[in-house]
């Protein structure tokens, strides 16, 4: 029965998306390239998962400390999740295009990265508006959480789509890793166009509060610096690469965060 147990809560952690999200090169230089050929698939479903988790995190975090600096805690911790659990590989792989090898620029540079993250997360925090607040029955409230819950939700699922639409615009070549070519010659454009549409109606829906400026501005930001980071990391690294095409995910969630920000406090 434990065994049958932990091969169930390990088969997540070995499924192809998962892999080439969050696996080492080394593990992942080791895997079948076959078996990425739809691990796009994967990406986007776990992009929601990741996005659920990092709202519960933060709501938990809210929850247990909420009365001792109220949004800090909750902004660390969930800051912590990321940087450490599903993108620490995203956050690596931006470090390697700015500051390669052992530079000593490496250090202050992946602390500004976590930093500048970490800042836009805590100064998202404030109790909801009037306008915000869901029109719904309270069995539905669910569907409209708070605004901050729905930036969380968000990030990841543009994060995921800028590793979807990189590809349409840097196809592999000789230098690209098995498993990275495997990957991008598996989405095809249909792949990168159909998922566009989750994270764009996501923002649509849930950012109409707002007006139809920030409506239409949040997602605009999302998703030109999905595809300018995508070609630019590309360019950073000589090619398409898993690399390139993590930090872009990065670049693309911290633009997202960004954009939501400015919109929020004007």
């Amino acid at each position: 029965m434990w065994q049958s147990l932990r091969r169930a809560l390990r088969w997540p952690l070995r499924r192809p998306g998962f892999l080439f999200l969050a696996a080492d090169d080394e593990l992942l230089a080791r895997q079948d390239p076959s078996r990425f050929a739809r691990a796009w698939v994967g990406l986007a479903i776990q992009s929601v998962l990741w996005g659920l988790v990092l709202l519960n995190v933060w709501g938990l975090a809210w929850m247990v400390f909420g009365g001792f600096a109220p949004y800090l805690v909750p902004a660390a911790a969930t800051l912590a999740v990321f940087v450490l659990l599903p993108f620490r590989q995203a956050v690596t792989a931006l470090l390697d295009l700015c500051a390669p090898g052992q530079r000593p620029s490496r250090p202050v540079l992946a602390a500004l990265f976590v930093a500048v993250l970490g800042l836009c997360l805590a100064r998202l925090s404030g109790p909801p508006s009037i306008a915000e607040q869901p029109d719904l029955p309270v069995w539905l409230g669910w569907v409209r959480p708070w605004a901050l819950y729905r930036v969380l939700l968000l990030m990841p699922l543009w994060g995921a789509w800028s590793m979807l639409i990189t590809p349409q615009f840097c196809r592999p070549r000789a230098s690209t890793e098995p498993v990275t070519a495997a990957f991008a010659r598996g989405c095809p454009p249909v792949a990168a166009t159909g998922w566009l549409v989750v994270p764009l109606a996501g923002s649509l829906f849930y950012f109409h509060y707002m007006g139809l400026a920030a409506q239409v501005a949040i997602p605009a930001v999302a998703g030109l610096t999905a595809i300018a980071a995508g070609v630019l990391c590309c360019r950073l690294a000589g090619g398409l690469c898993r690399r390139a095409l993590l930090a872009a995910n990065f670049l693309t969630q911290v633009a997202f965060l960004l954009a939501c920000h400015s919109c929020m406090k004007s």
